[in-house]
């Protein structure tokens, strides 16, 4: 039986290969993204776009199996303003939305895409911020930052809105399961993607990413992701809830043994 998804960065990267993977399926996928190829165009960094999307979305999906958040910005986009609202707001705003929708069908779920950065970086006081909902607070604690090279305001505002999107899945476990929907978060490290290749070519953060330790391969492929986004969304992991899923060949093992 035909289940329908909503995805949002569903035209490249991580996203693409998700929306595929489900479509091969048989599945219906509804993409949101700013390339006029999505189903959806919207600009999600404008409230407005955001708003608008959201609404048509679930105006052809009132009833839908699954949401993956999945939008994001690069660390090294130019304007970090963006970033929070994108990777943060929107990214935020797409899971509650969803909420009530997703709680309409049995063994729906959502899936949030966090990072390997949500492990390594980000601030702290952002992240307070972040959490204040209000996105004028959060801009002014970014301009706080204080920080040798500016160049690495992009990194720290992609860190923080990652661990902040982790930690809502945590937070707001008891929450969704009160309602019947399950929420999990998959963290990517390097995956073979637009993003990586532009990581790699920024002589401030190339270093960092180059040196990640791992335990497997060094780089992963968006199929390894889609696989366990889509198991967060079949009902065969319906008794796994509130999880972050490190899909990064173990990394975040490596750089924090101990934490369990």
């Amino acid at each position: 039986m035909e289940k329908a998804y909503i995805i949002t960065g569903s035209s490249s990267g991580l996203g693409a290969s998700i929306a595929l993977s489900l479509r091969e399926k048989g599945n219906n996928v509804i993409g949101i993204d700013w390339k006029d190829d999505a189903d959806i165009v919207a600009d999600l960094s404008v409230q407005e776009e955001l708003e608008g999307a959201l609404n048509k979305a679930f105006s052809l999906c009132p009833n839908p199996a699954g949401v993956v958040s999945n939008a994001g910005l690069s660390p090294i986009h130019n304007d970090p303003y963006q970033i929070l609202k994108v990777n943060w707001f929107a990214a935020k705003a797409v899971l509650d939305v969803s909420l009530p929708y997703l709680a309409r069908s049995p063994l729906s779920s959502a899936v949030a895409i966090s990072s390997i950065g949500a492990a390594i970086g980000g601030d702290a006081n952002l992240e307070a911020c972040l959490h204040s909902e209000n996105r004028n607070r959060s801009n002014e604690c970014l301009k706080s930052i204080d920080h040798a090279d500016p160049s690495s305001t992009g990194i720290i505002a992609y860190s923080t809105c990652k661990a902040a999107l982790a930690r809502y899945v945590r937070r707001n476990a008891q929450a969704w399961g009160s309602k019947g929907v399950r929420l999990n978060a998959v963290a990517p490290g390097k995956m073979d993607t637009p993003m990586l290749d532009g990581l790699l070519t920024d002589p401030i953060l190339s270093p960092g990413v180059t040196n990640l330790p791992y335990g497997i391969e060094a780089i992963g492929k968006p199929g390894q992701i889609g696989e366990v986004v889509e198991f967060l969304l079949m009902p065969n992991s319906s008794f796994v809830h509130g999880q972050i899923i490190y899909v990064d060949g173990g990394t975040e093992a490596i750089l924090r043994p101990d934490l369990v």
